[in-house]
């Protein structure tokens, strides 16, 4: 019973905290192609990156840039729905700021959109 009651309360807890990591975060950029959407939104410490459109259970390239790191640059698949949604954490060392570049290609589509990040300072 006592190892029952604080395990409850954490995934009672967890699961609205979940809920609210990305709700009414301001949209950092967007791109559109014909009926695909790519939307970028962040809070000042993580961004959401995310597709729609890209088609049902669809294949993609999903590229992002921040400066000089070595390139993400994955083969993604679309959910059912035709999303694809990732989360970032803009940063790289003894760097204070920069631009990100993200890129979602898919066979029906070409997605890209950039935007400033700055380190994150609580």
């Amino acid at each position: 019973m006592r190892k029952t009651l604080p395990m409850l309360a954490a995934l009672v807890l967890a699961a609205p905290a979940a809920a609210m990591v990305d709700g009414g975060w301001p949209v950092l950029a967007e791109a559109r192609d014909a009926e695909c959407q790519l939307t970028v939104t962040g809070n000042g410490r993580y961004v959401l990156i995310a597709a729609e459109g890209l088609g049902g259970g669809n294949a993609a390239r999903y590229v992002l840039r921040n400066g000089d790191m070595k390139p993400i640059d994955w083969s993604v698949r679309a959910d059912a729905a035709g999303r694809f949604a990732r989360y970032y954490v803009p940063f790289r060392w003894g760097q204070r700021g920069g631009t990100v570049q993200v890129d979602v290609t898919s066979a029906d589509c070409r997605l890209s959109a950039s935007f400033p990040w700055e380190r994150y300072s609580g």
